[in-house]
């Protein structure tokens, strides 16, 4: 394949979610405006707050994207600032180095992974342009991948079809997507590092609503995973599981080559048939006691 079919594998995974097209129409209306200023970034709160719901909002087409709302910009304003989130997603990036599956995706540990991910995240929370300014200042030089290739990584699209064809990855595996074992060691070592961070102790709001908002995006790339957000989140609070993928070479052997069908026996049966979560929530559902 050559620079030209991986610039349109990026278009191509952009134009299939709308998630992916409402984050490129946002993009390009801002870039109208680039002089916006950014929100301000609240203090850090140090005592743990209580638990209060906060709703995933919807909206865009067919209700279908994730929309910043007042309970999720309240809970970045009052209760988890963009530097606690930066904490959370530089521990993730750490985990993520060192782990078997992941960092054959990641063609570079120098570049400013964490900073870019806790940006994306404050913005989609808030309708801040944080994101969006960062991405003004990059650095557009092609890097190479696999194959003597290059993309130039200017957003998620391209930045995931980087991932692809990272040339860390096996040949008999360069471009392909996430898979559902990949999607779910993701999601574990995501909210281990949430965990580490202090934000789950912090506010316990913040870490039921990421969970979801998580549970919602990681459907971008496979759609059976959502599934597994709770379980993901589950994962880290049992110090026998990491010790044991510390122990097996940072290797997750109960996810690795594991089907759907069989991984889902292993979830809580009200989880398998809640069709309506993350958005939906039944009554008594709350799950951050773990």
């Amino acid at each position: 394949m050559t620079s030209e079919e991986i610039r349109r594998s990026a278009h191509d995974f952009r134009r299939s979610d709308p998630e992916l097209i409402e984050e490129e129409m946002a993009i390009l209306e801002r870039e109208q405006n680039i002089e916006a200023k950014s929100s301000s970034i609240s203090a850090v709160f140090a005592e743990t707050l209580d638990y209060h719901y906060v709703p995933l909002h919807m909206g865009g087409n067919g209700g279908s994207t994730h929309k910043p709302s007042e309970g999720s910009k309240a809970l970045i304003e009052r209760e988890v600032s963009l530097e606690d989130l930066e904490v959370m997603t530089h521990r993730f990036y750490d985990l993520a180095f060192q782990d078997f599956t992941l960092d054959k995706f990641i063609r570079s540990h120098n570049d400013p992974h964490g900073s870019r991910f806790a940006k994306w995240i404050h913005q989609k929370l808030t309708g801040s342009n944080i994101w969006d300014m960062d991405r003004h200042s990059r650095d557009l030089t092609p890097h190479g991948v696999s194959g003597g290739r290059s993309v130039v990584i200017h957003d998620r699209s391209s930045a995931h079809a980087a991932a692809w064809y990272s040339p860390k990855r096996p040949s008999n595996e360069v471009g392909r997507h996430f898979t559902l074992e990949e999607c779910r060691v993701w999601m574990r070592l995501h909210f281990w590092a949430m965990r580490e961070s202090g934000v789950v102790e912090k506010s316990p709001s913040f870490a039921d609503y990421y969970v979801r908002f998580i549970g919602h995006f990681v459907s971008v790339y496979e759609r059976s995973a959502t599934k597994f957000a709770r379980e993901s989140f589950r994962w880290s609070a049992d110090s026998n599981n990491i010790d044991k993928y510390i122990q097996d070479g940072r290797k997750m052997n109960d996810v690795l080559n594991v089907t759907f069908w069989k991984a889902a026996l292993d979830l809580p049966v009200e989880e398998v048939e809640d069709d309506g979560w993350p958005y939906l929530v039944r009554q008594g559902s709350h799950y951050l006691d773990t």
